[in-house]
């Protein structure tokens, strides 16, 4: 049965009685309004806890100026204005002046929502980590029923209860998860009766439906930067055949970086696919028409949704936590093929020594020191990546342009390509002057370039460019904590000193006076 959280229509008391989610995480979202935001967030923490989060509110007094007091506190400032209430000509101007002032006081994620008539916000400001949404498009969809106003002069607000528990959906499920937690980064689906409706062993390649709306959505995450996999109990030369053939099918065999399609467990496939895929499993959502397939994947800490029916899959899907994201970059265009260029790098690591491998791969490394134009994917990286990544310093932009205007810190990247593809940047350094040496804050690498023979010469040789840059000893002090899953940081630290590892601790590492990068072309800007 579909959760209420998604049921095409929302009912107050149904969302009420869900039960909390414990391991939910705490977070403060400080709230700056000029109409009523309470109907919203007395159902707001419903949605938050099925994106895993559980939201304290701190309110500002009702104030149309937006004057903020010198402290902010908070994980998340939410702007929620109704513009009607506002006479100026220029309301982008005003309320971008009032995100500047606002960013001023504190380095949270700031997120305006408001609504208008027909004067919408056009925020194109350099102000980091600031989302502006209009709510027109959900209260067009409810027409009249959008408004309440003969309760305005005692809720607050014009919206109705409607109104608000639409609001809550969309802040609770897309907007909010978007800007505090990490997206997901791959899509797996299952074949008969999800992708389309019968079963290719027994109907047949010509009487199957195709389900166009969902593999139309499965689609523009595509788009958007996600991985797309199948894991499906067929035979692969027949789904290879179906795709091949059904020309109405919106979906590619070619659209899916993994395929797992035989008739193993589930469970088995979807670990195949993530380490395929080099991720985690729980960074995986996993679509299925059959609940004993759902049931049988949990444990592996996929994310799951049981397609009932296309018209429920598409429900979830389209208000489904961290599948929203806020700012598409150009390094989402390139994983997919990435991901599938690392077959072939796989093969050639097994037969070639290291200079064949980076030679006949054509790899170019491209190492950026504090560049401004980089913030938005460093602040993506440091957000998201969980396999390598040394403090969990989890920096925002604002944190990151900090760092690059001191004279005293670097930011450095590595953006890689070969002859295969383009990865984009790959790997993060954040370091700062500490007396005479070296302090590494926090170190990135994404998960799409470990494994290709890169690690143990392009970070030492970040090492070496913020020491010189910095005018430090040959000596870094490297900082480190243990996660769950960044056991591939841990190895590599271990590679570096025979001391053995804490937990969390700090150890000084003689950055080596030559590092042999043979076979590579590297370039510094």
């Amino acid at each position: 049965m579909i959760s209420p959280l998604f049921a095409k229509e929302l009912k107050r008391l149904d969302i009420l009685s869900l039960p909390k989610n414990k391991s939910a995480r705490s977070v403060t979202i400080t709230v700056h309004r000029n109409h009523s935001f309470e109907t919203i967030a007395s159902v707001l923490n419903a949605f938050l806890n099925f994106a895993e989060l559980e939201a304290e509110f701190i309110y500002s007094a009702y104030d149309d100026s937006l004057n903020f007091t010198p402290e902010q506190k908070g994980d998340l400032h939410l702007i929620y204005i109704d513009l009607l209430r506002y006479k100026t000509d220029d309301i982008t101007g005003f309320i971008a002046d009032r995100a500047a002032a606002l960013r001023s006081k504190t380095k949270a994620p700031i997120l305006i929502v408001y609504l208008e008539k027909n004067n919408a916000i056009d925020l194109k400001t350099d102000i980091s980590d600031c989302f502006a949404f209009s709510l027109k498009p959900i209260l067009d969809d409810l027409g009249l029923a959008a408004y309440d106003l003969a309760k305005e002069p005692y809720s607050g607000t014009r919206l109705s209860n409607k109104a608000s528990l639409e609001i809550a959906r969309y802040l609770g499920l897309k907007l909010i998860p978007a800007l505090l937690l990490t997206p997901l980064k791959a899509i797996v689906c299952d074949l008969d009766n999800t992708l389309y409706q019968g079963v290719l062993g027994e109907d047949g390649i010509e009487n199957l439906k195709p389900n166009l709306a969902l593999q139309q959505a499965i689609k523009e995450l595509k788009q958007s930067g996600f991985f797309l996999a199948i894991a499906s109990k067929n035979e692969e030369i027949d789904a290879k055949l179906a795709f091949e053939k059904r020309s109405d099918f919106i979906l590619k065999f070619d659209d899916f970086a993994a395929t797992q399609i035989n008739w193993n467990s589930k469970r088995d496939n979807i670990i195949k696919i993530a380490k395929t895929l080099n991720i985690g499993a729980d960074a995986m959502l996993f679509i299925d028409d059959n609940p004993a397939e759902i049931q049988n994947v949990e444990g592996t800490g996929v994310k799951t949704i049981l397609a009932s029916s296309e018209e429920s899959a598409l429900a979830q899907l389209r208000f489904y936590p961290r599948l929203t994201k806020l700012k598409i970059l150009a390094e989402d265009s390139l994983r997919d093929k990435d991901a599938r260029s690392n077959i072939e790098r796989e093969k050639l690591a097994k037969t070639l020594s290291q200079k064949e491998y980076f030679e006949k791969l054509g790899v170019k490394l491209r190492f950026s020191v504090d560049n401004y134009n980089q913030c938005a994917r460093i602040a993506e990286l440091f957000g998201k990546t969980n396999q390598f990544i040394l403090t969990y310093k989890r920096y925002n932009q604002s944190e990151i342009k900090e760092l690059m205007l001191s004279s005293d810190s670097r930011v450095i990247t590595i953006a890689m390509s070969d002859n295969l593809s383009d990865s984009g940047i790959i790997a993060i350094m954040a370091a700062h002057k500490q007396g005479a040496l070296l302090e590494l804050d926090d170190m990135v690498v994404s998960c799409r370039a470990l494994g290709r023979n890169i690690e143990n010469i392009a970070l030492p040789f970040m090492f070496d460019l913020a020491a010189k840059g910095l005018k430090t000893d040959n000596k870094i002090i490297i900082n480190y904590k243990k996660g769950e899953r960044n056991a591939p940081a841990f190895a590599y630290l271990a590679a570096l000193t025979d001391q053995p590892l804490e937990s969390q601790g700090r150890f000084v590492y003689d950055i080596p006076e030559r590092i042999d990068t043979s076979g590579l072309e590297i370039t510094i800007e």
